[in-house]
């Protein structure tokens, strides 16, 4: 698929909110037929434009938890120190985010622990693990203000004024 058009983004705007929306729901909302709107989600599929589809679940009914957010400077910017660090993060369940950043830290990372103590154990072990973790400063979530899952693809897609 070259380029989306219109119709392609109300699809996946619609996509972002309602992932398990009927096809004929869908084609409705986009005003097309259904053959030709599920031929549409497909390529989109199949062009990488959509790459997963998933539930998103309200935590606070399944189990009590702290959100921590960490930033993290490593003790060597190189590839490999890097490399290192990002395979160790990625093995880590609770590390739920993790982004690359430029300024005074090299990583944020996003962590969904039971309690502050659970969260010690973890720092403690990543400072263990010798994955080249020079500091770790961090942030308690008190209270979540937002949490968007759809991406602004209007607002990205727009022309320059």
């Amino acid at each position: 698929m070259e380029k989306l058009t219109n119709i392609d983004l109300k699809i996946l705007e619609v996509l972002q909110r309602e992932g398990d929306i009927t096809n004929v729901r869908l084609a409705e909302l986009v005003g097309l037929s259904p053959s030709p709107c599920l031929q549409r989600v497909r390529r989109l599929r199949q062009s990488g434009y959509i790459s997963d589809v998933t539930a998103i679940l309200n935590l606070k009914k399944i189990a009590n938890y702290v959100t921590v957010y960490c930033q993290i400077r490593l003790s060597e910017q190189t590839m490999r120190q890097f490399s290192v660090f990002e395979a160790a993060i990625a093995r880590i369940p609770e590390a739920v985010e993790c982004g690359m950043t430029g300024g005074e830290y090299d990583y944020i990372v996003k962590f969904v622990v039971r309690d502050m103590e659970h969260f010690s154990e973890l720092s403690t072990l990543m400072m263990e693990m010798d994955i080249g973790i020079k500091n770790i400063s961090f942030n308690v979530e008190v209270k979540k203000v937002k949490n968007a899952f759809e991406m602004p693809l209007q607002a990205l897609l727009a022309k320059k004024r």
